[in-house]
């Protein structure tokens, strides 16, 4: 016992020695202001923090935390480091991103440390010095009441590209190394982000994880206000239950099309080719409650075909895709109750998109848009967002020539982002390329039924995708399925293995929770629809 107190007590003080030398890293195009380094200690955290089972008990590492500012940007960034013991690090660096309208979050941090990378986060400069909650949008203006195209350019890519120069250098001097293999990981705003690092800096990173990108955000952010010019245009707000109602049926009516009856939507195609007809649930009843229901009207299956259609002008020009079949409305179009009045309660990223950075009023009262007021901000986001951090035109070849992976995977009931885009996206990416170059070579998409966005849902999620990417980058091994497995609601452990798109899951036969059951197959079917929007 005795001997092993002395070696924690020798490890301790060898990383608390490490953890207090350090030099000021230098940033083409940025300026380090400050570097402040602390050792934390059998650090822990809860569950809810890291999306796995279980508590993750004390870490040791060392907390690099770094103040910058770009070039003319007058912006302050925050970056933070954290090192775990030179006998617990996996001789990697996971850089993180972030999720909405934040550039990045600490808690992002915990996962890949617990499992021995080094890793990082950066604020983008989006918090104001740590002032304000980045989801207000109150960082998208200039006081004067321009928009801030500095802090958009940082959470664009600028902010992920400087943490990563930052971190790396912080990484050489804390372990004495020259070289070491770089990954990012991020879902969201933090899979986009991913996307425009393999674009903008290909040479950042070996391997980029990035789950249900948030591709096209000039699109996307007013596209997740529909629901409520929707609801105001019919002059009603739907209750959630009523909305459950729906979500119910969508499933019940599309499942079966895809071969199997399972409570899943296993077909990426069937986003925009489930023929569900909102109508035929108008004079159902909607439980509301133990002893509550509401009757199902005209109107209200109104509204859901609409949302369901997605946003389209006055020529029927789509110009963002609907909700996800089979997904819950309560991501985009949630209503709530606030003294015993439904209220609308959006997604919070799309509130602030709209404040923030397109009417530039953080107080301005969004619900009451006309149609027209919120044509005119959708056709503002559009100007101002596309060509800082639009997807049309990212260029993925320099990724590919610099030897780098990027895996993806989405979960085909994700409530805030259609996957409709990403198909998209992917396969124009494949179009581009010279024939004697495969997309597979340096990109994979999976798609997870019945999973939500980023996480949840009723679907198998993925085990282990960073592990795929890691065994891809340095071993030579793509992965040709992801392994997944959650319990289900009804208490059974279901297992799939996730298909790589274009492929799709068919039944077998077997146990339908049994990932043995189902075979990967590509039917020539393609995400339908998705070629249709404006963009």
């Amino acid at each position: 016992m005795i001997i092993l107190l002395i070696l924690v007590l020798i490890q301790g003080l060898a990383l608390a020695r490490n953890c207090a030398n350090f030099t000021l890293p230098v940033v083409p195009g940025a300026a380090v202001l400050s570097l402040h380094s602390s050792l934390a200690y059998n650090v822990s955290f809860p569950a809810q923090l890291t999306g796995i089972p279980g508590d993750i008990p004390g870490l040791n590492f060392c907390n690099v935390s770094l103040a910058l500012t770009h070039s003319g940007a007058n912006d302050t960034v925050f970056v933070n480091v954290w090192l775990p013991p030179a006998d617990r690090w996996n001789g990697r660096y996971a850089a993180t991103g972030g999720g909405g309208l934040a550039a990045g979050y600490d808690f992002n941090m915990v996962l890949p440390a617990h499992s021995g990378f080094a890793t990082s986060f950066t604020d983008g400069g989006l918090t104001l010095g740590r002032r304000i909650d980045p989801q207000t949008g109150y960082w998208g203006h200039r006081p004067d009441g321009t928009l801030n195209t500095d802090l958009l350019t940082n959470l664009a890519h600028r902010a992920v590209h400087t943490m990563s120069v930052v971190s790396k250098d912080v990484i050489g001097q804390f372990y004495g190394v020259d070289s070491f293999r770089s990954y990012y990981t991020g879902c969201s705003q933090g899979g986009r982000m991913g996307y425009h690092s393999a674009a903008r800096y290909p040479s950042d990173f070996d391997g980029i994880l990035a789950v249900a990108p948030a591709l096209s955000p000039e699109l996307l952010g007013p596209g997740d206000f529909w629901p409520f010019i929707v609801m105001a245009q019919e002059k009603q707000l739907v209750p959630t239950c009523v909305f459950e109602t729906f979500q119910r049926e969508i499933i019940r009516y599309c499942d079966p099309l895809d071969g199997l009856v399972d409570g899943l939507i296993s077909h990426y195609d069937l986003l925009a080719s489930c023929p569900f007809d909102p109508s035929s649930v108008v004079g159902k009843a909607a439980q509301c409650g133990k002893d509550t229901s509401i009757l199902v009207t005209e109107t209200h299956a109104r509204i859901v075909q609409k949302i369901m259609d997605g946003v389209k002008d006055d020529d029927d020009n789509l110009l963002w895709y609907g909700l996800s079949t089979g997904a819950t409305f309560s991501g985009i179009a949630n209503t709530t109750l606030r003294n015993n009045s439904l209220v609308p309660a959006p997604f919070p990223p799309a509130a602030g998109w709209l404040r923030g950075m397109i009417l530039r009023n953080v107080t301005a009262n969004i619900f009451n848009l006309t149609t027209e007021e919120y044509f005119a901000a959708f056709n503002e986001s559009m100007r101002i967002g596309a060509k800082i951090m639009g997807t049309s035109g990212l260029d993925l070849t320099g990724f590919y020539s610099a030897g780098g992976k990027m895996l993806t995977w989405v979960g085909l009931s994700d409530e805030y982002i259609n996957p409709s885009n990403l198909f998209r996206f992917r396969d124009s990416v494949a179009a581009s390329l010279p024939r004697d170059t495969s997309i597979d070579a340096f990109y994979r998409v999976f798609t997870a039924p019945g999973v939500g966005h980023c996480r949840g849902g009723a679907g198998p999620l993925p085990l282990d995708a960073m592990g795929a990417l890691i065994n891809w980058v340095e071993n030579g091994i793509p992965p040709e399925t992801l392994s997944a497995r959650s319990r289900l609601p009804n208490g059974r452990v279901a297992s799939r293995n996730l298909c790589k798109y274009p492929a799709k899951p068919f039944y077998i036969g077997g146990d339908i929770y049994d990932s043995h059951s189902f075979t990967c197959r590509d039917d020539g079917h393609l995400a339908g629809g998705a070629d249709h929007v404006i963009g």
